[in-house]
């Protein structure tokens, strides 16, 4: 009775033991895989939001989700930060790089808008649009919530940006505002 209460005592430490190091090592896998997407987005802050949206090349998708479809396709912008104007696109999918989506013929022009940055009373970025799209006039602001990264399903690509308030004539609606993170 003495050796099968020991023999089960030894056991269930063993038990023990296995759960405690298997939950370590999927900690440590999880902190190096995200370690590994260099441009990854962590700050909200006002300045970090102008830096991380305008100092690149990359194209900033705007979509209701990370794995949103859409019949008509979503939007893209593209940041040039001298000129203070974002081009925007209509794609029907999120590409690796601009040149991808170029070269794929993906990128149909909707129209030139001139951008600034701004906070709002809570301290929140602000990203105010002006301009024509299609030929008609239009303002939109995004406000920025919160950070967000995930993998979109259909492209099998990581993404990284914004969960946003877009707000076109007093029409809110929640969106994401992401970008291709790369490894």
């Amino acid at each position: 009775m003495k050796k099968s209460r020991t023999m089960a005592i030894l056991i269930s430490l063993a038990a023990v033991l296995i759960v405690a190091l298997s939950a370590c090592g999927k900690s440590n896998n999880h902190a190096n895989q995200q370690a590994s997407f260099r441009n990854e987005v962590k700050s909200t802050k006002p300045s970090a939001v102008e830096t991380q949206i305008t100092k690149n090349n990359d194209l900033w998708y705007l979509s209701g989700g990370i794995n949103t479809k859409s019949n008509s396709g979503f939007e893209a912008y593209k940041f040039n930060s001298d000129t203070k104007k974002v081009t925007i696109y209509n794609v029907s999918k999120y590409y690796k790089t601009y040149a991808a989506a170029k070269n794929a013929n993906a990128l149909n022009k909707e129209g030139t808008l001139s951008y600034s940055f701004d906070t709002d009373s809570k301290d929140q970025a602000v990203i105010k649009f002006k301009g024509k799209l299609s030929g008609i006039p239009m303002t939109q602001t995004f406000t920025i919530k919160d950070a967000t990264t995930g993998k979109n399903k259909s492209t099998k690509l990581h993404v990284t940006g914004y969960k946003i308030v877009r707000d076109i004539d007093e029409d809110k609606t929640n969106n994401v505002f992401v970008k291709i993170a790369k490894k």
